[in-house]
C-alpha cells in the first residue's frame, strides 16, 4: 500500500534530494549474498547465518508463506524474542509482501486484542514456549473468533495439528512458481513495508505505517552519525520490537555488519557476551545502560567494544560517564519516537564532553527541528516548548487512522509530545512530556528538573517524579525512587539534596516513595500513569 500523509510529489523531492533511493532492504541483502557470501550476517545462542545462508531462507519461508495462499499486503502479527530468526522472519516477509507488525514481548491480551483489531492479520507467529497465561488466553479466545485470520504459527515446533511450524517454512523446498513471484510480490522503495508498535503510558500503542525508502533513510543517517563500519559486530542489547533496536537493525540496509543476538538483557550476561563474540557496537536503553554501569566492568575483557548507542529515552548521564571511565567505549546517546526517529543523535567522533553535554545531541541528516510555544509559534534558541520534526525517514501515519494522524502530523510536521529546548548550535535538550508537566497551583514544573536532582544523589539508582492530585494546589509533585543495590536512603536526605542544590521549594516532592522495580511499557519506559495507582498500595513519606 501507498502511505497515508506522502504523495507522489514529496517521494519524489525525498529522492531528488537523495535522501530516499530506489533501492529496498531486499535488494541490499541481495547484494551483500553476492559480495559477502560466507561473512556472517545474524547469530544468536542457536544460530549463525552468513549473508548467502540468509538470502536462502528468506526466500523459502517468503516462498512457502506465498504458496500458502497469503495475499500480498496482507498482515502478520508477531510476538517473539529478539534473535536471528526474528531478522529472517522481518526480510521473509519483506520479500513475499507480507505486512509484519511485531509486537512487544510485554505485550498482554488487551494490547494484542486492540492490535488484532486494527491490522486484521492473516497470520500470527508466536514462540508457544514463552507465552504466559494471560497471552495464551487471547491465542485461545481472541484469534480462535476471527474469520480474517487464516494460520498460527510458531517460530519453533508446531503446539498441535493446524498449526505452521518453522521447519515448514524454513526447511521446506518451495514450489517453484512461488519463487518466481516473489519479485513481483516483494514492496517497493515507496510503499509501506512494516507496521510499528509505539508503546504509550495512558493508551494502547498506537500502529505506524513505514514506508521502505524511509526504513532505508533511517538507517544511512544513523551509520553515519554512529560511526559504523562494515566490520563492525552489531550487539543487539534491546528487542527489535521496540524504537532502539529496530532502529539500528535498519542499518543494515546500509552496510553488511553482523547482528549479535543475546538469550535474554541480564547485565552480566550481556558483558559475557561481548567477550565472547567481540562485540564493537551495541545498542541498548536507559534501563540497560544503567545496570551495565553497575556492575564490575574491570572484570569483563570488553577490549573490543568501541560504541553503546543508548536511545528512545534520557540517559543517564552518570551511566555513561561510569562506562566511559572504565573501559574504552564511548556512549553514544540518541532520542526519537517510533514516529519519527533521529531528531537528535550525538556523534561518535565527538569528544565526551559535548558528547554527554544533557542533550540529545542534533538531528540527523534530513531531519528539521523546531520549538513552538502553546499557540504554534516558533521560539527562539534556548527557550523552552514543544518539540516538533520533519525528516524523510519518519513514519507516514498511523495505520488505518486517519483522524489520529491528522492530530499529530500538520504540513508535514510531527508533534512529538515532548517539551525540549535547542541551543545556538542546534542540538537538542529534551526536558519531559509534555501532559507529564506539574501545574502546582500555577507554578509549571518538570519533573525531569527534579528527576536530575534526585539522581545526584549516590545511593539513587533511578528515579520518577509524577503529578499526584492534591486538594489544596490542585497537582503536587511524587517521587518514586529506586536505590541501589545495598543501600537505603531517607526522604529527609532526598529533600537536604534537592535544598541543597537550590530547586525551588515549590518543586520538591510532597512525598517521596521507594520502589524494588519500576512498572516499564514495553520493557523499556517507565509506567507513570502505573506508578500513582501503586501509590496507595506501597510505604511512602510525606514531606512537609
Amino acid at each position: 500500500m501507498k502511505p497515508t500523509h506522502i504523495d507522489q510529489e514529496q517521494v519524489n523531492a525525498y529522492l531528488g534530494a537523495g535522501h530516499w533511493s530506489r533501492e529496498t532492504m531486499v535488494d541490499r541483502y541481495t547484494s551483500y549474498s553476492r559480495d559477502f557470501p560466507d561473512k556472517v550476517a545474524c547469530r544468536d545462542t542457536e544460530t549463525e547465518l552468513t549473508w548467502r545462508g540468509l538470502d536462502q531462507i528468506t526466500t523459502r519461508i517468503a516462498a512457502n508463506l506465498i504458496a500458502l495462499g497469503l495475499r500480498r499486503d496482507a498482515r502478520a502479527l508477531v510476538q517473539i524474542p529478539s534473535s536471528s530468526r526474528e531478522m529472517v522472519l522481518r526480510m521473509a516477509l519483506k520479500k513475499a509482501g507480507i505486512l509484519g507488525c511485531f509486537a512487544p514481548m510485554q505485550w498482554r491480551r488487551r494490547e494484542l486484542t486492540y492490535t488484532c483489531d486494527q491490522i486484521d492479520p492473516s497470520i500470527v507467529f508466536v514462540l508457544p514456549g514463552t507465552m504466559n497465561e494471560d497471552q495464551q488466553l487471547w491465542l485461545d479466545e481472541t484469534c480462535a473468533d476471527r474469520t480474517g485470520l487464516e494460520f498460527l504459527a510458531s517460530v519453533s515446533t508446531a503446539p498441535s495439528d493446524g498449526w505452521v511450524a518453522w521447519s515448514d517454512l524454513a526447511d521446506s523446498i518451495p514450489d517453484e512458481s512461488a519463487v518466481g513471484r516473489i519479485a513481483d510480490r516483494q514492496f517497493k522503495f515507496d510503499e509501506v513495508s512494516l507496521i510499528t508498535a509505539s508503546s504509550g503510558t495512558s493508551s494502547l500503542a498506537k500502529l505506524n505505517e513505514w514506508p521502505e525508502g524511509a526504513q532505508l533513510c533511517i538507517g544511512r543517517a544513523t551509520v553515519e552519525r554512529l560511526g559504523v563500519r562494515e566490520d563492525d559486530n552489531i550487539g543487539m542489547f534491546a528487542p527489535m520490537s521496540g524504537a532502539a533496536g529496530v532502529l539500528v537493525w535498519v542499518m543494515s540496509g546500509a552496510t553488511s555488519c553482523t547482528y549479535t543476538f543475546p538469550s535474554g538483557f541480564n547485565a552480566p550476561d550481556l558483558l559475557r557476551l561481548v567477550e565472547e563474540t567481540r562485540i564493537t557496537v551495541a545498542t541498548t536503553v536507559p534501563v540497560i545502560l544503567a545496570r551495565l554501569a553497575q556492575e564490575d566492568l574491570g572484570s569483563f575483557d570488553l577490549s573490543s567494544l568501541r560504541a553503546i548507542r543508548v536511545g528512545t529515552g534520557v540517559a543517564s548521564l552518570d551511566a555513561a560517564r561510569q562506562i566511559e571511565s572504565q573501559t574504552d567505549c564511548r556512549v553514544v546517546v540518541a532520542s526519537g519516537a517510533m514516529e519519527c526517529p533521529g531528531f537528535g543523535h550525538a556523534n561518535f567522533d565527538e569528544p565526551a564532553e559535548q558528547r554527554l553535554d544533557g542533550s540529545t545531541g542534533l538531528p540527523l541528516r534530513g531531519c528539521r527541528l523546531r520549538i513552538d510555544d502553546d499557540e504554534g509559534n516558533e521560539l527562539p534558541a534556548g527557550q523552552v516548548g514543544h518539540v516538533k520534526v520533519s525528516a524523510p525517514f519518519a513514519s507516514s501515519g498511523y495505520w488505518n487512522e486517519p483522524e489520529a494522524t491528522a492530530r499529530v502530523w500538520t504540513d508535514g510536521w510531527y508533534t512529538t509530545g515532548d517539551m525540549g529546548a535547542v541551543d545556538e548550535d542546534g542540538r537538542l535538550t529534551l526536558l519531559g512530556r509534555a501532559k507529564e508537566v506539574i501545574n502546582r497551583s500555577g507554578h509549571k514544573i518538570l519533573p525531569i528538573e527534579v528527576e536530575q536532582e534526585i539522581a545526584k544523589h549516590p545511593d539513587v539508582f533511578q528515579c520518577a517524579v509524577v503529578a499526584a492530585p492534591d486538594a489544596e494546589y490542585g497537582e503536587v509533585p511524587w517521587a518514586f525512587v529506586q536505590v541501589r543495590k545495598g543501600k537505603s536512603l531517607s526522604p529527609k536526605a532526598l529533600v537536604d539534596v534537592l535544598r541543597s542544590e537550590g530547586l525551588a521549594t515549590y518543586k520538591i516532592p510532597a512525598r517521596f516513595i521507594q520502589l524494588s522495580e519500576f512498572p516499564r511499557v514495553g520493557g523499556n519506559k517507565i509506567d507513570k500513569k502505573l506508578l500513582l495507582d501503586m501509590a496507595p498500595a506501597v510505604e511512602g513519606a510525606r514531606h512537609g
